[in-house]
């Protein structure tokens, strides 16, 4: 699917790019969503596109994510697509900037995620757009709102889990998973906005714009700042989660390992009675006396009630 976004305000969608027959003039922006290689290569051949970022995104060096050639500026990203309950998944996006038209290539995911924050942020038709830059900036104000939702949603599953926390009085292992998911999911969101940060950065220096378009990147590039420190503040909470779980699980084991001693204690006393009368000397009157049996028995229920009793008087159980 290839969406042609016009000045007019106006978008057309076409299924290939053969279909493609209006003049880039028109144009603001081309979002090509689940492309496959075919779709690229007819692209390069028809806009004279350097694709060739397609090919470093596995790359860690941020030169490998941004190009500035001598007539298109490219960079690719990858951001974490909402997940309910599993790991979030990373979606990679491609942006080229050539002749006066911002050619996005994204997935299906990671356009419907952006097209309804969109929908929901903003009154899309009704806003007009000066430039092809003008354009950009505002999807560039998209993703940073995306990104903002990512990092809210993984807070209020952390507050969640907190509260939940305080209330239960027994853990298990699942607990712990769903800290190491959160942490993972904060730490893909973490990644992902510091190589889209730096992107900018890059971006503003990268040529002659308008110095008001530079000005509204730079103030996005604030609010990713803000967003940034939302993300650290995730992973406080979360160690002091996992620490808050550990202290409790260990309290928990420690009453255990309590119980367990005072019940060794209360049973050794018995057992220590049983042991003596089952020695086999020959001197041993309670052997031969009437109510020896009854004795031994008593003493055995009495050792261990009487240690019972201590211990509860002494309130260690």
């Amino acid at each position: 699917m290839i969406e042609l976004y016009f000045k007019n305000n106006q978008v057309k969608k076409v299924h290939s790019v053969a279909e493609i027959t209006y003049e880039l003039a028109n144009l603001f922006n081309v979002r090509i969503i689940d492309f496959s290689q075919k779709d690229l290569t007819d692209l390069s051949e028809k806009f004279g596109l350097n694709l060739r970022i397609f090919n470093q995104k596995e790359d860690i060096e941020i030169s490998s994510h941004f190009l500035n050639l001598s007539n298109q500026l490219v960079f690719n990203f990858s951001i974490p697509s909402y997940s309910s309950n599993v790991f979030f998944e990373e979606e990679e996006v491609f942006i080229i900037i050539k002749n006066k038209v911002v050619f996005y290539f994204l997935t299906t995911k990671m356009d419907r995620n952006l097209t309804n924050l969109t929908k929901t942020r903003y009154d899309f038709d009704s806003i007009n757009f000066g430039s092809h830059l003008e354009h950009f900036v505002f999807q560039i104000g998209v993703i940073s709102d995306y990104y903002a939702d990512l990092t809210e949603l993984i807070s209020k599953r952390i507050k969640l889990l907190f509260q939940n926390t305080l209330k239960s009085k027994q853990f298990v292992e699942n607990d712990l998973d769903l800290i190491t998911k959160l942490n993972f999911n904060n730490l893909l969101v973490k990644e992902s906005i510091t190589n889209f940060q730096r992107i900018l950065i890059l971006l503003i220096r990268s040529g002659d714009r308008e110095k008001i378009i530079n000005q509204r990147i730079g103030v996005e590039l604030d609010d990713i700042a803000v967003i940034a420190e939302h993300i650290q503040y995730n992973f406080d909470r979360l160690d002091d989660l996992k620490e808050n779980i550990n202290s409790k699980i260990d309290l928990e084991q420690n009453r255990i390992f309590k119980s367990l001693t005072i019940i060794t204690v209360c049973i050794s006393l018995p057992t220590l009675i049983a042991a003596v009368y089952g020695m086999n000397f020959q001197e041993m009157p309670e052997l031969g006396w009437k109510y020896g049996y009854p004795l031994s028995i008593t003493l055995m229920v009495g050792s261990f009630l009487a240690a019972i009793a201590f211990f509860k008087l002494k309130k260690w159980l």
